[in-house]
């Protein structure tokens, strides 16, 4: 698998240049997803890195455990058994074998092809329910809210949607399509959907979120990549 320079070309201003790999999706991260997928195909991975990314070789030499075997390396595949990953405009995850470079992003912003993986996710959690009973609950079909939450009994949910660990909701309505990061809080008033809040997002009173990645600081188009005006 490439980490195509689209990651270094194109810096983000969503989480401050940190790699697309490292990005939330729920709890876990991209790359998380992507083991996930590999080790279910029975292959292993092998990062490959045009540009040396420290955090992100870090992250994954600390983060997996032997039964997903991964390294990083810097350069191109080797071998032709080498399993390339890469993500495809849709979101979905797609396997390649051989020494081949694919782009693992397609043309398009960064932001929108991982908010497709996100609504991907979504929809398995709509259709399967949660694989992690010890720490969310299935409230209702396709919203899922993880545990130590308060949320008023005004609060709307509208499915598909998932509620992260230490949320404080009051009175909002939420979904379809939205992620809310854990230890979130969100005021009354405000309507959320297809939209992202990061972790630690404080969201005021009244406000429409529609489309965006909200983030402790500012607010991202998702489908462009570029800051967004809420109202």
């Amino acid at each position: 698998m490439n980490a195509d320079a689209i990651l270094y070309d194109k810096p983000s201003v969503l989480l401050n240049g940190e790699s697309f790999f490292l990005w939330e999706i729920g709890q876990r991260r991209v790359i998380e997803h992507w083991m996930d997928h590999l080790f279910r195909s029975n292959a292993l991975l092998t990062l490959w890195l045009e540009k040396d990314d420290e955090p992100l070789a870090a992250y994954v030499r600390d983060t997996f455990p032997l039964c997903k075997q991964a390294e990083v390396k810097n350069g191109v595949p080797e071998a032709a058994t080498d399993t390339c990953a890469f993500v495809d405009a849709s979101g979905s995850i797609q396997l390649q074998r051989g020494t081949a470079i694919v782009p693992c992003l397609p043309d398009q912003p960064v932001t929108k092809t991982w908010f497709a993986m996100v609504k991907k996710w979504l929809l398995e959690l709509q259709k399967f329910g949660t694989q992690l009973p010890e720490l969310e609950t299935l409230i209702a079909p396709g919203v899922i809210i993880g545990h130590h939450c308060s949320i008023s009994k005004d609060t709307v949910f509208n499915a598909p949607c998932w509620i992260g660990s230490g949320c404080t909701i009051s009175g909002a309505t939420i979904g379809p399509n939205v992620v809310i990061g854990e230890e979130c809080v969100i005021a009354s008033g405000t309507h959320i959907t297809e939209s992202y809040v990061l972790s630690r997002t404080f969201i005021r009173p009244n406000m429409k979120l529609d489309g965006v990645i909200a983030t402790a600081k500012n607010f991202i188009d998702h489908a462009t990549g570029a800051p967004a005006v809420v109202s």
